[in-house]
């Protein structure tokens, strides 16, 4: 399963990437974020390999996360592994006013067994998921939580 999703953020690129790229706030606007573990690299560095856990229905579930492409202010990609299947995730933040950034973000789901044959089941739970992920990011930044690049 293919997803595209883009949305506006009325705060400057430098702000937009020093909230994505710290890892610490992702609580803050991921959906059942439980905890990351660095295993092994720099943290969203290419190459660098995380293990993030989320609390789904009182279990949790981990994903295996490897940065594989990163281009300072403006792309980050990075796949993500778990039991049920994998996840190539690509971000891209450019510019699109004075004090507005445009995130659009590329996902491709491969699912395997029994969740591969529901996966239309599942589509737009999904979607939404991903679609409320970038909205609660944008209210961050947005109130300024994330707070000035250094």
């Amino acid at each position: 399963m293919k997803l595209n999703l883009e949305i506006s953020i009325d705060a400057r690129l430098d702000t937009v990437w020093a909230a994505f790229d710290n890892p610490d706030k992702l609580g803050r606007w991921r959906e059942n974020f439980h905890s990351c573990t660095q295993l092994s690299g720099a943290p969203g560095k290419v190459g660098s390999v995380a293990e993030l856990r989320f609390n789904e229905r009182e279990k949790i579930v981990s994903l295996r996360e490897t940065i594989t492409e990163r281009r300072d202010r403006h792309f980050l990609a990075g796949t993500y592994e778990s039991e049920h299947g994998n996840t190539t995730i690509v971000s891209r933040f450019e510019k699109a006013g004075e004090s507005t950034t445009r995130w659009t973000s590329w996902h491709n789901f491969t699912f395997t067994g029994l969740r591969r044959w529901l996966m239309p089941l599942f589509s737009s739970a999904i979607r939404k998921r991903m679609e409320g992920d970038m909205q609660r990011f944008k209210l961050m930044v947005e109130s300024d939580e994330a707070g000035a690049p250094s």
